[in-house]
């Protein structure tokens, strides 16, 4: 897609994202973070077999099912609760949601049977002229549990799409495998190869018409050619939203995206833009574009969005925040708790790529950067493109090499904050490191010391050996040892933001002062 006071900075942080972002209902979760399936739902239950169904049937039990989703679908009534239980077997079809639920406990809800395996697969129907193998159009109270979309083979294909405008639509515990522009993982995209495994498009021109109350759960979404798109898009008016424990990778572009300011969606500018959610818990690797740096998690001109909780690595940029449409602003963007490893380039990149456009009040906090830029050469863990009052505090920045931080040239980067981060390189020396300042002042510091006193930066910042419980590649415990120097060592007097917990779901301050990185112990 396409300076405060350092004694500010909890206060700051608790009020940055404060946008009434409220967790839609969740699903029902058994012991292993997946949907429960039931006998029966909320409403009228309807049964589908492909096997030994019949379009002609009432559908209402399992002996005289019906043999398509859609028939079931178009069997539901709008504003009314209904439950499509879908037994065990591929389905060769693509499906639209005729109607909307009354609410979010008496919802639309198409699941799998008791468990069964449901495959929505688009192999046979992949010459046709529609390209989304789920199409939700401003719908309300919809619930997908349970299904695997796959194969989906064309021109702009997407899975799951929902578009317009609405409330509480849930997709959870679904595979989508499979969807592309082409079946090729290598073949190089040129712009208009575009696919989407979740495509999730706000088309509203006011903040009470946005698609709101989204949430994508404990889904897998792999395998995926998108060009020059991405697996999982929320765009345009889409406001209060939750992605949480969702696992992506093996995409060829950018594995989850929020973004805004894209004329296509018809939303006016002063909406035209995701905002107001929680990107939690997912695991992100493999996301690797061949014609760009592509983050594993991208914000991309959204405001007032917590990412909190993540593993991303192997992918193009461990994280991205920007906004690539020239002239907005994306702001309230807060990075926190997340583990970063092993990505090709930077652990992440901050700040807009464009010459008018900014990210601005943001956190980049209590986050583990380790062993990143595995393309080799000359890269930073964390790279500053346009930023103004970027807070950077808590941190573990351990680098491959010696290069910790970049501030782009070129690029600008106004009311900077950084302390108490902790710092270790390849040379196992603080008289070595690097900070490229070319960004910032045209210059650079060799050394930790340097850093300091030339930029009045880190005043509590320090270098040392981060202790890791394991720090071998490619599969590293970036948990905290018990003798770790950074246990205890954050921001005096931090107060945790609402909701947020460490990379393990902990409480984030604990022994009554935070640890730096991403990990927070019991020590």
């Amino acid at each position: 897609m396409k300076k405060l006071c350092l004694f500010l900075l909890s206060a700051a942080l608790l009020a940055s994202c404060n946008k009434s972002v409220v967790k839609p209902t969740s699903p029902t979760l058994n012991s292993t973070g997946n949907v429960k399936s039931s006998l029966s739902g909320p409403g009228t239950n309807y049964y589908v077999n492909a096997s030994t169904g019949n379009d002609s049937n009432t559908g209402l039990s399992t002996s005289v099912p019906l043999k398509t989703i859609q028939a079931a679908l178009n069997k539901t009534t709008e504003g009314a609760a209904a439950t499509i239980n879908v037994l065990a077997g591929t389905y060769s079809e693509r499906i639209n949601f005729p109607h909307s639920g009354l609410s979010s406990t008496e919802p639309i809800t198409l699941t799998n049977y008791s468990g069964a395996v449901v495959d929505l697969d688009g192999t046979s129907t992949n010459s046709g002229t529609n390209a989304n193998m789920v199409n939700i159009s401003s719908k309300s109270h919809i619930h997908i549990n349970g299904i695997v979309v796959q194969n989906n083979i064309m021109s702009f294909a997407v899975g799951i799409n929902v578009i317009g405008q609405g409330t509480d639509v849930q997709i959870n515990d679904c595979t989508v495998h499979n969807v592309g522009w082409t079946t090729s993982q290598t073949t190089v995209p040129t712009s208009s190869n575009n696919a989407h495994a979740i495509f999730i498009e706000g088309t509203g021109a006011t903040r009470a018409l946005a698609y709101s109350n989204v949430y994508i759960g404990y889904n897998t979404v792999y395998g995926c050619a998108t060009g020059y798109s991405e697996a999982v898009t929320l765009t345009g008016n889409v406001n209060n939203f939750l992605l949480e424990h969702n696992s992506v990778h093996d995409i060829t572009n950018i594995g989850i995206d929020m973004s805004g300011h894209y004329s296509y969606t018809g939303a006016p500018d002063s909406v035209n833009y995701a905002m107001g959610g929680n990107v939690n818990y997912n695991t992100v690797y493999n996301c690797v574009s061949q014609v760009a740096t592509s983050g594993g998690i991208y914000v991309d001109g959204g405001s007032y969005i917590n990412i909190q909780g993540n593993t991303c690595y192997g992918n193009g940029a461990g994280m991205t925040v920007g906004c690539e449409n020239n002239g907005y602003t994306a702001t309230g963007i807060n990075i926190r708790d997340n583990f970063i490893y092993n990505n090709v380039t930077a652990g992440i990149i901050y700040g807009s790529n464009q010459a008018s456009s900014k990210v601005t009040y943001s956190t980049l906090s209590g986050n583990t950067f380790y062993d990143n830029y595995s393309v080799g050469g000359y890269g930073g863990e964390v790279e500053y493109q346009n930023t103004d009052h970027l807070n950077v505090f808590d941190n573990i920045i351990e680098s491959r090499s010696n290069v910790v931080i970049i501030a782009l040239s070129g690029y600008t980067s106004t009311n900077l904050t950084m302390n108490y981060d902790d710092y270790y390189t390849l040379s196992a020396s603080s008289g070595t490191i690097t900070f490229d300042w070319g960004g910032i002042n045209a210059g650079g510091y060799y050394s930790f010391a340097t850093f300091q006193s030339g930029t009045s930066l880190e005043a509590n910042g320090f270098y040392n050996i981060p202790g890791f419980t394991t720090a071998s590649l490619p599969t590293p415990n970036l948990h905290l040892s018990s003798t770790s120097v950074c246990i205890n060592a954050g921001l005096p007097g931090y107060v945790a933001a609402t909701g947020e917990l460490d990379i393990d779901g902990q409480t984030r301050v604990q022994n009554s002062r935070v640890d730096i990185g991403a990990d927070e112990t019991s020590h």
